[in-house]
């Protein structure tokens, strides 16, 4: 089945169901599982706030519309293994942020059932809208996003000339196998073939491309990382707790939205943050610049950060002391 007929299917499917909260939980399942990595079915039922056993009802309706759904060691995800298709996906990836929010919003018009069938309505034809495609790379993007897209396709090495990285505070060449285009076709996800392992590229830091004949060598090992509630990239394998109070409460939600799903009330002025993350930088930044409205009670990993980056600080004001 083409991806397109599938869409055509969902479409259908959306103006046919007879609760207007089903339809919008399958919607954000398939954004959800459409995502970069794979999700437990717990983590699917947590999401659209359904018991563990309905998460199959879910996923049967899913393959019977044609969606190729794929399972490993308990975890699900949407495959889309015609490139042409990855293009669609590109455009109309939603980040779980902003698939929060858009989820949020929908859910919201409820009370205003002409409001939401009229969002819906929009939101099937523009999957439907094949040339919408082609239209919107070649007016927004770059040369260099068409290069690296066509070296995607063609399932060819790249080299990125002049990349300026900021962790490593390096300009240099990268050859790379790109295999995966986030943010608007801001970011590339692509295997480092010199430092064998995937990393995350951001086109504005690429100086220019030079296509090359060389076949993807590592294609098995391609694979993108997920995204903590701080918008950083990598294994969420460490784990921060804060105790906040409303004002950093409410500044902690507007600026990163997914951190609602991970706050515990205690009082009207004391809430709890306890939320898995990739790296420390993005809640240290948080914490050092609302140090009076925070308490931090771990993980330990988290508190040695704080401890290096006070010292640091100190450091700082005691060297700009001295130059007065």
């Amino acid at each position: 089945m083409y991806f397109k007929d599938k869409y055509l299917n969902f479409r259908f499917l959306t103006f046919q169901m007879p609760t207007e909260t089903k339809t919008h939980r399958l919607l954000r399942l398939i954004m959800f599982l459409s995502n970069s990595y794979s999700k437990t079915k717990e983590e699917c039922a947590s999401f659209l706030g359904i018991k563990d056993s309905a998460f199959y009802n879910y996923r049967n309706v899913l393959m019977d519309i044609g969606f190729d759904l794929r399972q490993k060691d308990g975890k699900y995800w949407i495959e889309y293994p015609d490139q042409d298709h990855q293009v669609l996906r590109n455009i109309l990836h939603f980040s779980e942020e902003e698939t929060y929010l858009l989820s949020r919003s929908i859910d919201l018009l409820e009370e205003k059932p002409s409001s939401a069938s009229r969002l819906k309505q929009k939101l099937s034809s523009f999957l439907n809208q094949d040339k919408a495609i082609e239209t919107y790379l070649h007016k927004e993007k770059s040369a260099i996003v068409l290069a690296i897209r066509k070296a995607q396709k063609e399932k060819k090495q790249i080299l990125l000339i002049n990349y300026a990285s900021g962790n490593s505070q390096t300009v240099k060449n990268r050859m790379v196998e790109p295999f995966e285009f986030k943010d608007d076709f801001n970011l590339i996800w692509a295997f480092d073939t010199g430092l064998k392992q995937n990393r995350q590229f951001k086109i504005c830091r690429v100086e220019d491309v030079q296509e090359s004949p060389i076949a993807w060598e590592y294609e098995r090992s391609h694979r993108s990382k997920p995204v903590d509630i701080f918008r950083n990239t990598g294994d969420l394998n460490k784990q921060i707790e804060f105790r906040l109070n409303l004002k950093a409460r409410n500044l902690l939600i507007e600026e990163y939205p997914l951190s609602e799903r991970f706050l515990t009330k205690i009082s009207n002025n004391q809430f709890v943050l306890k939320v898995p993350v990739a790296k420390y930088e993005g809640p240290g930044r948080f914490a050092l610049g609302l140090a009076e409205d925070i308490q931090v009670a771990g993980d330990e990993g988290f508190l040695e950060y704080l401890k290096i980056k006070i010292e640091k600080c100190q450091y700082l004001y005691e060297s700009s002391r001295f130059m007065e």
